[in-house]
């Protein structure tokens, strides 16, 4: 049995976990402050679904959406805190307007969620793993028929 004083700690290091998490949607992504890379993610940091390490890789993935949906905002919907791990739901809207899963632009606003689930260490984040309704994006986006085997990555690489 944990005590009072153990309890109030492993609370506020999860509030202060979720909020580190947030500012990757409020301030990297939708304030488009990509510097912030440096200061909530770990050196050692990997996105092991897209191939991405350190923070330079966190900014390279954001640049990339950013480039497809300039306008975008991220706004967190919930989040859920346990132990080192943080899972965020995000309502993500833009236009797009650039390249987005080998796709031209269409110029056309999407609305739809993600869920991101992140672990952290000493305050930073060191690994990440996120599912997009990507499906429902692109159909908004107006791609109505789409050919799986030529689907780019979100890079644009298969």
């Amino acid at each position: 049995m944990i005590t009072e004083k153990e309890a109030l700690e492993r609370y506020r290091i999860q509030e202060a976990n979720k909020k580190v998490v947030r500012r990757l949607f409020e301030e990297m992504i939708t304030q488009r402050k990509l510097a912030v890379a440096e200061e909530i993610f770990a050196a050692d940091f990997i996105w092991p679904q897209f191939g991405l390490k350190g923070p330079a890789g966190a900014r390279a993935w954001v640049e990339n959406f950013l480039a497809a949906f300039p306008d975008v905002d991220d706004s967190v919907v919930e989040q859920i805190a346990d132990g080192d791990m943080v899972a965020t739901r995000v309502r993500v809207r833009g236009t797009n307007r650039g390249p987005w899963y080998g796709l031209p632009p269409t110029n056309r606003t999407a609305d739809f969620q993600a869920v991101g689930i992140d672990r952290l260490r000493e305050g930073k984040i060191v690994e990440r793993m996120a599912i997009f309704h990507v499906a429902g994006a692109l159909q908004q986006l107006g791609h109505e028929t789409l050919d799986l085997q030529k689907l780019a990555g979100p890079f644009g690489k298969r």
